[in-house]
């Protein structure tokens, strides 16, 4: 049974789960609205991340729990799916319960906003001038910067860095000159990022200083969430 109060849904206190498109989201539901789902000590997963489906995921976090990665974590209600108690996947063997849908709450407080997309990554003046370079070195129509992320690596996520052109559903973070673009799984991983590139024979290039990480490789290559 959730914690009620007067400006919150039936959801509130209680670990919820929600989809979207290949990522489900895992977490104590704060707020439920027609516009953003509000949890905090939440997780997130990424079909076949680690090897698990999201339903075997789901299973497991049912019975075991979760590994909280974010304190708190807004998630816009666009595309989400169904939001559920993560317990009833137990008492229903695994089957989903008839679940709850984002309704308007004008009495509700004010919550932080998922950050819009110019602000998901940050670029140094060192990296903003270094990629310009690489651009004018080898120019082509309508490329830009292209960050991600891939499974690998000897902590288990890795990053990508490439000149691509824009993709639909991209995630654009305008720069002066050029254009970031991310696809949103890879955002999940790398927003609050910060871009680097140290010059010089001893330096190592680009560099992420990612926030998200609770473990990253001294190849400064690798990391983990």
């Amino acid at each position: 049974m959730g914690t009620f109060h007067d400006d919150k849904g039936p959801l509130h206190g209680i670990t919820v789960f929600a989809r979207e498109g290949d990522t489900v989201y895992v977490g104590r539901c704060d707020t439920l609205t027609a516009t953003h789902l509000v949890l905090h000590d939440a997780d997130i997963h990424v079909e076949g991340q680690d090897g698990r489906s999201n339903d075997e995921y789901l299973q497991r976090a049912a019975r075991f729990g979760i590994w909280k990665k974010h304190e708190t974590l807004v998630v816009a209600a666009g595309g989400l799916g169904p939001v559920q108690p993560l317990g009833d996947r137990v008492r229903g063997g695994g089957k989903a319960a008839p679940a709850a849908t984002p309704t308007a709450e004008a009495t509700a407080p004010a919550v932080p906003k998922p950050a819009a997309d110019d602000a998901l990554v940050t670029l140094t003046a060192g990296a903003v001038a270094e990629v310009r370079r690489l651009l004018l070195a080898e120019p082509g129509p309508g490329r830009g910067l292209r960050l991600g992320v891939a499974g690998g690596g000897c902590s288990g996520l890795t990053y990508k860095v490439e000149f691509d052109a824009r993709r639909d559903g991209d995630l654009v973070v305008p720069q002066e000159g050029f254009e970031v673009y991310l696809d949103r799984k890879s955002a999940i991983y790398l927003r609050g990022v910060t871009l680097d590139h140290e010059p010089g024979l001893a330096s190592r290039g680009f560099q992420f200083r990612n926030p998200n990480a609770t473990n990253t490789c001294g190849c400064g290559e690798s990391f983990a969430v």
